[in-house]
């Protein structure tokens, strides 16, 4: 048997040395002169002699040739005649990446169709009787779990045809590729086999496919090994080979990529009627500088004018715009570029959920005759200006203000967040009802100020970090103004500073004259905090709401904050935080379960689900405590999910939800040499370059047959040293 059986045609220039001596002889003519009589004994014995040397050298330089062929033919001989017992067939798990990084497009080809084609190499090789089997890694979860990993193959088969179709049915899927998983997967596939046991992996030189492939990993994969030896070894069967590793990387080097990373609301959520600031970031991850580059942008249907950006190589830069939703409900963003290479990561979708303008209640404590001096002032300015001022235009929310003492007047549930301004003191009664108000997804925003008893707050809203206030107050600074302060710190890329990103000077010229030293509790934030290093702003979580903790008042009496420009963006921001716990978010992360609320009454309402691939699936309506709420968990496969709601005497609603691609295989930082010998050495993994040489000349002959080849060259050698010391005595001869 030979591994490359073409090459044997070079047995045929055995006879070149032949011919090249019969042409030699034709120059020659013999002639007869008279002295030749007195030479004949001696001339017939010479001849003699030359006739046969020069017999030996044809045949040694003849047998060299052929010999140098069969070397190259690469033979094989079987165990069976080497005096050893047959092994068995082969067994061979190929690992297919079908990450979404193998849909580079090189030259028009992709790098997942030249995989699937070695693939189809590897099963070519295999002859009847030999076993193989598939793992496609990447195919599913984004982080190809062992049983993603396993996705669309089955155990060791003889079905070569069957392992073959699932190669050429094998899709790219959008997740990573995990390396360690797809090779423990595959070694559990030919536990068991007493054959050579090979795995193939076929990837791209995507470096992130490895992580996962370290020294533990290593370390378990001989551990793991060498128990297999040893349950085999107390067994009665045979002592399986070791797996040999192969790795077979197809495609180039290339890192450049240019990848949509994100969609953000600045200020969410976004009003119907009102401009929202919407900020898109680009990556690029390659040391190509693109200058100009297009992003086509979308609300829903409605195409916005495209915006153009810059990105310097491996940098990562954003750019803002606005955009006006006309209605309420679910809308979709989208934000595209259009570069080479990778494209499963030019486009992004965020979902966002447009809302009627918010309703405020403000309990005000301190509302004084001379009204642009209160809290509620500065409050109805900030967040309806239009209204406040008579101007024409729709205001982003709509205020309401409640003295403190009518507060028994109003519902909190009618309204969707409440500020505490100044507010003496809660009885036990108001309490509770803030705190359910909070609990059932309320925002409640508090500002205690000059008339605010501290000690009562801790007690009826603190209550040691039980309650819903994120802060236990403490008694305000000195009124004579020595501690006075100014805001030094604020969290930029918090939902409620987003709004100052970018600007020169993001922290307001305000002086702070007197406020309420905290302390927060554990699972608060702080937010902002002062010069003295006491916060001002503190942010939690309580059951479905949000509270915010403002430890200065939100009008002139202790600081010159209402004065400043920084006054209305943050206190519209601080409250459409605070709205936004309610306010479901449906971007998704894959494989994250989809919950919607339904309002309203539940009677004969049904709700459909569309999913990506373009099913329509009917969902259960589950009630609890009177609400409806549907549930589904399939949220696998990236893209929109529209949930249809429609009966109950209500007009039909569609809410959508995105699942976005994972990012992770954006990432084409290729592997290291480093990195390869490492593995080398660690796993003995052995590296194939398709590029060099044919995968079917490699992958040839793992029968456990012995190759000849380096005895047929050590041959040629032999042969070589033979031919030289004929050819010298063919010369002293002539001499």
């Amino acid at each position: 048997m030979f591994q490359n059986p073409l090459l044997l045609i070079g047995v045929g220039a055995a006879v070149v040395p032949l011919v090249l001596h019969l042409l030699s002889r034709a120059r020659y003519r013999d002639v007869d002169w008279g002295a030749m009589m007195f030479l004949q004994g001696a001339d017939s014995r010479q001849r003699q002699s030359s006739r046969i040397s020069q017999f030996l050298l044809l045949l040694v330089r003849g047998l060299t040739v052929a010999l140098l062929a069969v070397a190259l033919a690469r033979p094989i001989l079987s165990d069976e005649w080497a005096g050893g017992a047959a092994r068995g067939p082969v067994a061979a798990v190929i690992v297919l990446d079908c990450s979404a990084s193998m849909g580079f497009d090189e030259a028009g080809n992709t790098r997942f169709t030249t995989a699937k084609a070695e693939a189809r190499k590897v099963l070519e090789k295999l002859e009847p009787g030999d076993v193989a089997s598939l793992v496609l890694v990447g195919a599913g979860a984004p982080e190809g779990a062992a049983a993603a990993a396993a996705a669309g193959g089955v155990g060791l088969t003889t079905d070569l045809r069957g392992v073959a179709d699932r190669i050429a049915a094998a899709t790219l899927g959008y997740g990573r590729a995990n390396m360690a998983a797809a090779l423990r997967e595959a070694a559990d596939r030919l536990r068991g086999h007493a054959g050579a046991r090979d795995v193939y992996v076929i990837t791209d030189r995507q470096a992130s496919n490895w992580n996962e492939v370290n020294e533990a990993f290593v370390g378990a994969w001989h551990r793991r090994e060498a128990r297999t030896a040893s349950a085999a070894g107390r067994g009665a069967g045979a002592v399986p080979r070791p797996v040999r590793l192969f790795a077979l990387p197809v495609g180039g080097g290339d890192a450049q990529n240019v990848s949509v990373e994100s969609i953000d609301v600045l200020t969410p959520p976004a009003i119907r009627g009102q401009p929202a600031e919407v900020e898109v970031t680009l990556r690029n991850r390659g040391p190509v500088r693109w200058a100009a580059l297009p992003v086509a942008l979308r609300a829903g249907e409605k195409r916005l004018p495209d915006a153009q950006i810059n990105l310097a190589p491996d940098s990562v830069a954003s750019f803002r715009f606005n955009v006006n939703f006309d209605a309420a409900g679910s809308q979709v963003l989208s934000a595209e570029v259009k570069t080479p290479g990778l494209t499963f990561d030019d486009r992004l979708e965020a979902a966002v959920e447009v809302v009627d303008p918010l309703r405020v209640l403000v309990i005000s404590g301190d509302e004084r005759a001379i009204g642009y001096r209160s809290e509620s002032h500065f409050l109805r300015v900030a967040l309806a200006p239009f209204k406040t001022t008579g101007r024409p235009g729709s205001d982003p929310f709509e205020v309401r203000v409640v003295p403190a003492e009518q507060w028994p007047q109003v519902q909190l549930r009618d309204f969707q967040v409440v500020v505490l301004a100044n507010v003496e003191r809660l009885t036990a009664a108001q309490a509770q009802e803030v705190e359910q108000f909070v609990y059932d997804g309320g925002g409640l925003l508090v500002a205690p100020g000059n008339l605010s008893r501290y000690e009562e707050y801790n007690a009826a809203l603190y209550r040691g970090g039980a309650g819903i206030l994120p802060g236990a107050l403490y008694p305000p600074t000195a009124a004579d103004g020595s501690q006075a302060t100014a805001l030094l710190g604020i969290d930029l890329d918090h939902a409620i500073f987003r709004f100052a990103r970018g600007r020169p000077d993001p922290l307001p010229p305000a002086t702070i004259a007197r406020y309420f030293p905290t302390t927060r509790r554990p699972d608060a934030k702080r937010l902002a905090e002062y010069g003295s290093g006491d916060a001002f702003l503190i942010s939690g979580e309580s059951g479905r709401g949000r509270v915010l903790l403002v430890t200065v008042p939100l009008d002139a009496d202790w600081s010159t904050l209402p004065l400043s420009n920084f006054y209305l963006p943050f206190v519209q921001s601080a409250v459409r935080y605070a709205a936004s716990g309610a306010i479901p978010d449906r971007n998704l992360k894959a494989g994250a379960p989809l919950v919607a609320e339904i309002d309203g009454p539940l009677e004969g309402r049904t709700v459909t689900v569309l999913t990506p691939d373009g099913a329509k699936l009917e969902l259960p309506l589950l009630v609890f405590g009177g609400r409806g709420e549907v549930r589904y968990a399939d949220t696998s496969t990236p893209g929109r999910y529209s949930l249809v709601v429609r009966g109950g005497g209500r007009p039909e609603q569609t809410l959508t939800y995105v699942v976005a691609t994972p990012r992770a295989e954006s990432d084409l930082t290729p592997i290291t040499e480093a990195r390869w010998n490492e593995l080398e050495h660690g796993l003995g993994i052995r590296r194939l370059d398709i590029r060099e040489r044919s995968v079917a000349e490699i992958l040839a002959g793992r029968r456990g047959a012995r190759e000849l080849w380096a005895l047929g060259v050590g041959g040629v050698f032999l042969l070589s040293v033979v031919e030289l010391f004929i050819a010298r005595a063919v010369a002293r001869g002539s001499a």
